[in-house]
């Protein structure tokens, strides 16, 4: 009986150890997850924490910069989205910020520079919705030399240069800018570590996001269909676990699901394995993005399934 006590106690210690572990990770909600109803036309950001707070039972929000770039300089917009937060008990958590055009890892200085100053009006909007900080992309938006001899190893020096110069200006205010494995060589874990270490900036970080580890650009002039260009691929798993030490952001891509509630293009049990290994804590963003079959359901039914996907592995709700 005492042996049986000790076993029973040393399980409860274990389980109470793995759900601390576990609850490091808390959910919050991608403005992505809405991308159907922005391309319809009826999205309004406005809503938004509102929706997140009351009908998801969420407490933090991932933005994304394109769906209101057209009010980027809007005070009245801005204060309303920042009011509508903090009515909501909403943490703005970061503002995914894609800027087709000049590259922040363009091997032309001079674009280089003009691709930092475009940034620079989203780490102000960041800092006063109090946001830790911005997503960029460091390359991708563009062929860029693509396939041609020592053009990865150019891209990382520039992207290494620009990124750096980004970083200096998000220290002035405290806040992060964090790459995510998303266009262009980024995808490769790999490269994406080594300007980690190059930067060696303390506001650097990866948004590491599972549906993106293979390189694509997409190619194309102003007002025409952009061309998808596609590079290598990598492993989703050994290359999240390469990711995690340098992550202050994760996305929870999710695609399709069965009638059991699991993802069916990865395997998020395994994902979050790795997650919960790492020292990462923080936040992880439902970005719901349909294919296949998962075409059926709405956003608010990707969003309630990958909401309870990740709880049931092991993230919390705030």
């Amino acid at each position: 009986m005492a042996a049986a006590a000790i076993s029973l106690t040393s399980t409860r210690i274990m389980r109470a150890e793995s759900l601390e572990r576990q609850s490091r990770l808390t959910i919050a909600l991608g403005e992505y997850s809405f991308n159907s109803d922005y391309r319809a036309g009826h999205y309004n950001p406005l809503n938004l924490a509102a929706e997140t707070r009351k009908k998801f039972g969420l407490g933090a929000i991932d933005y994304v910069s394109s769906f209101w770039a057209d009010k980027a300089k809007n005070a009245v917009f801005l204060h309303q989205l920042k009011s509508n937060a903090h009515d909501n008990g909403i943490v703005n958590h970061i503002i995914l910020v894609d800027l087709p055009g000049p590259q922040l890892g363009d091997l032309d200085a001079s674009r280089r520079k003009a691709a930092v100053e475009a940034h620079r009006p989203w780490l102000e909007i960041a800092r006063f919705l109090g946001c830790s900080g911005i997503r960029v992309n460091l390359s991708g938006f563009d062929s860029n030399g693509f396939r041609t001899p020592g053009n990865k190893q150019a891209v990382l020096a520039s992207s290494v240069e620009g990124y750096g110069r980004l970083l200096e200006y998000g220290a002035q205010d405290n806040l992060d800018v964090l790459v995510q494995n998303h266009m262009g060589y980024s995808c490769d874990p790999d490269w994406l570590v080594r300007v980690m270490q190059q930067v060696n900036n303390k506001h650097a970080g990866i948004e590491a996001d599972p549906g993106h580890f293979q390189e694509i650009f997409l190619v194309g002039r102003p007002g025409e269909t952009s061309k998808i260009v596609k590079g290598a691929s990598f492993d989703l798993y050994s290359g999240w676990k390469k990711l995690m030490p340098y992550s202050k952001a994760l996305n929870a891509k999710t695609h399709a699901f069965n009638t059991h509630g699991d993802e069916t293009t990865m395997d998020y049990q395994k994902l979050l394995a790795i997650t919960h290994k790492s020292s990462y804590t923080g936040y992880i963003g439902i970005e719901w993005e349909p294919e296949g079959p998962g075409r059926r359901m709405s956003p608010a039914e990707g969003i309630e399934a990958t909401k309870a996907l990740l709880r049931r592995y092991g993230a919390s709700t705030s």
